[in-house]
């Protein structure tokens, strides 16, 4: 099939090229009857404008690209869903890019985007080095970065009370009477927000007067199953068994689980788990996971908004960080400590 061009259009509507471009782009300065006849010549012909020329015109794609960190990753798969819906209300097109957290497909993704002239660009990076992040913070057109954002004035970001939500997680821990609390967390180079994960983690021993235990600390650089359940094994072998964990994300936790159980070790009995993200996965799972929910779809879309804000009133624009509420779901992953349970037997 022939595919109709814009001099097609111009003839079935009997007007010129310049005006079925006008109707496009939305030019205030067409009749109604005019432009009624181009829009049903559009319709009649299956005609498909050109995204590129039209934006030659009007300096707008409505296209917008988005990185994220591991699309296998159920978390961005809901963060993207929030993304595109929010897109797609406000006449936009989505282009998406998985990283695998390869700074240089980030790099890679960031110059395809500008050559197609995207109008703006939702980032998730792998890098928060100062060379790499200053190639975001200066690109062609507007970037916002969600969930995995940095500390600086300088830039747009959208992500949860990370450090509050986790120091709750680890706080219900120490309750059931847990002392040799685990982490698996990310390398120090790490985003903003995993940092603060473990921050929070940090604060709630404290608070507990429970020293932190080097041994309980497990750091992959890869915040996917396979990492998660690398990191666990490390922390089985490293001595002074934890009775539970706290995981920095829910595909990690759910990488822990699969270690706990290689090890012969039932969950929560005799190791409770608590992730972070509240995936859908996450309530289906053999022993359904005590988990941080973030609002993830809602993550999405606000990352849109504020993206959409800044194509529309430029780079003049002063940065917005919006912080969105994460709360931490009770499921059967979690209990007391063993030897909690057995003080309380005694007692009784």
């Amino acid at each position: 099939m022939v595919q109709s061009t814009v001099y097609d259009v111009a003839a079935e509507a009997g007007v010129s090229t310049q005006t079925v471009s006008r109707v496009l782009n939305n030019y205030s300065k067409v009749s109604k009857d005019t432009r009624e006849r181009v829009l049903a010549a559009i319709e009649k012909l299956h005609y498909e404008p050109n995204s590129l020329a039209q934006g030659l015109v009007t300096r707008r794609t409505k296209t917008i690209g988005v990185v994220v960190y591991d699309i296998s990753n159920p978390f961005y798969g809901q963060l993207v869903r929030g993304v595109s819906d929010t897109a797609y209300a406000g006449g936009y097109e989505v282009i998406i890019g998985n990283s695998d957290a390869d700074p240089k497909k980030d790099i890679s993704y960031l110059r395809v985007f500008s050559r197609r002239r995207v109008d703006g660009i939702l980032a998730t990076i792998a890098d928060p080095s100062t060379s790499h992040l200053g190639q975001w913070l200066h690109a062609s057109c507007p970037v916002v970065f969600l969930d995995k954002f940095f500390r600086s004035e300088s830039c747009s970001f959208v992500t949860v009370n990370n450090r509050r939500a986790s120091c709750e997680a680890v706080e219900h821990l120490l309750s059931l009477g847990h002392r040799r609390i685990g982490i698996l967390t990310a390398s120090s180079t790490a985003s903003d927000s995993i940092q603060e994960r473990y921050e929070g983690y940090r604060v709630a021993l404290q608070s507990q007067g429970v020293a932190e235990d080097p041994r309980l600390v497990a750091v992959s650089e890869r915040q996917n199953q396979d990492g998660g359940e690398r990191a666990m094994e490390t922390l089985l072998r490293a001595g002074g068994m934890p009775t539970a964990v706290f995981c920095s994300n829910d595909a990690m936790a759910m990488g822990a689980m699969q270690a706990i159980y290689a090890r012969g070790l039932r969950i929560p009995q005799d190791i409770s788990v608590v992730g972070f993200d509240d995936v859908p996965v996450a309530r289906l799972l053999r022993v359904p996971l005590t988990t941080v929910a973030q609002p993830i779809r809602e993550m999405g879309s606000a990352a849109m908004g504020l993206l959409a804000e800044r194509i529309q009133g430029g780079t003049s624009l002063p940065h917005r960080h919006i912080v969105l509420d994460a709360r931490l779901v009770l499921r059967d992953s979690t209990a007391p400590a063993r030897c909690a349970e057995e003080e309380t037997q005694q007692d009784g």
